[in-house]
């Protein structure tokens, strides 16, 4: 194939669409031998003209990459303690992380040399993952789930580009997964709300279950709720920090944004039963006496301590399944059970809490402040379908001044 020669540096397509970018570096101080950089572009003449050309800048300026003989495995290590250390990452998200790494990029990739890692090969990877063939993984994986493994390997190499270790990001060559858009999130009828909530009563599920659905709380930060957090007599309860469990270990949190720390505005009823609740919770710190640990949990486990989510969400699933089971009674009590139980998560019952608000006329913009949403673009984006009509209203509106007569 042909080569073409730039100054003190060249590309040459090897294959057709693969090209080998080559720069010369000055001599190694202490040997006297050239030294050269090499890298692999995959696309058209232009993209490895380009890569040429950034190549060279960076070592005009001095940015050249330094000859190193890390391998993915210890630059992918290394990394990630580093990206959460620096406060890029929250523990629950590091602990994603490193499962990514340590099931399926390390043993697909770690053995490779940093400098080395070609698109090619991550593309490989790639194709194994989706097809399950010699793979990671123990059959064919969605490509939202590969995609998910493309991130982390992509801003992994691109902390490596801006650190002078590569001289361009293989991984930028590589075409992502298609991704199927995501199912429309679960949110309950009126109807199924009725049969959940009477499921729940008198367990130590029905307040937090009610809580959740009047408030839009995220289930970290309603575990992590204190009573000093609750302002009865202002109606207010502040979301000030959440619980997390992450290897083994619970701790506390300040919410991931600004946006997530708010107050949220209680009506009259939820103010009541959130007084309830405390009095009740007295009453059982009395009853036990020492054995209680006192944490100011709104809502802590048996003895006073953190709820644990795990041991939550499955007493929680127990009373999902009871409401989702059919009862010769229904049609006499008006019960309707809950329909697709496995897709009744907590996190459904706030999704319904948004849903619900927005049927009931309130705003976009006070739906998303309350939900603690990044702005309210991505609160429009979930919650959008439920306008339909507001179009027609919009038209409608000035029509009185506007339409011609007759």
């Amino acid at each position: 194939m042909g080569r073409t020669d730039y100054g003190a540096g060249r590309m040459e397509e090897r294959t057709p669409g693969h090209w080998l970018i080559t720069i010369e570096l000055s001599r190694d101080p202490a040997t006297g031998r050239r030294r050269r950089q090499r890298c692999t572009v995959i696309g058209k003449k232009r993209d490895a003209q380009k890569a040429l050309r950034e190549a060279l800048n960076k070592r005009d300026m001095g940015l050249t990459v330094a000859t190193t003989k890390i391998t993915v495995a210890e630059w992918l290590s290394g990394w990630l303690e580093r990206h959460e250390a620096e406060g890029h990452i929250g523990a629950t998200a590091h602990e994603r992380y490193e499962g990514i790494i340590r099931v399926h990029l390390t043993p697909m990739l770690g053995a490779l040399r940093l400098q080395q890692l070609r698109p090619d090969q991550i593309a490989e990877a790639k194709a194994r993952w989706l097809s399950g063939k010699e793979s990671t993984a123990k059959g064919p994986l969605a490509g939202s789930t590969v995609h998910k493994h493309m991130v982390v390997l992509r801003e992994a190499l691109d902390d490596a580009l801006r650190a002078g270790l590569i001289p361009v990001n293989p991984i930028q060559a590589v075409r992502a997964p298609s991704v199927r858009a995501a199912a429309e999130q679960r949110a309950l009828s009126e109807a199924e709300i009725t049969t959940l909530l009477a499921e729940a009563k008198g367990t130590r599920y029905d307040v937090p279950i009610r809580t959740a659905l009047a408030s839009g709380m995220r289930e970290g930060e309603l575990l992590g709720a204190r009573w000093e957090d609750f302002d009865p007599d202002a109606a207010i309860l502040c979301v000030r920090q959440t619980l997390v469990y992450v290897r083994g270990k619970v701790s506390f949190k300040e919410p991931k944004s600004e946006n997530s720390r708010r107050t949220l505005e209680l009506s009259a009823g939820t103010v009541r039963l959130l007084r309830a609740h405390r009095a009740a919770q007295k009453e059982c710190r009395l009853a036990l006496g020492a054995a209680w640990q006192d944490h100011g949990l709104i809502f802590p486990s048996t003895i006073g301590t953190p709820w644990l989510p795990r041991a939550f969400f499955r007493g929680y699933r127990a009373i999902v399944a009871a409401a989702a089971s059919p009862r010769e009674t229904d049609e006499a009590e008006g019960r309707t059970p809950l329909a697709d139980p496995k897709s009744v998560d907590f996190h459904c019952l706030r999704h319904t809490a948004g849903s619900q608000w927005i049927l009931h006329g309130v705003d976009i913009f006070t739906v998303s402040r309350r939900l603690g949403h990044a702005s309210a673009a991505f609160t429009m984006n979930v919650y959008g379908h439920l306008l339909k009509g507001q179009q027609k209203t919009a038209a409608e509106a000035l029509d009185h001044l506007l339409a011609a007569d007759g």
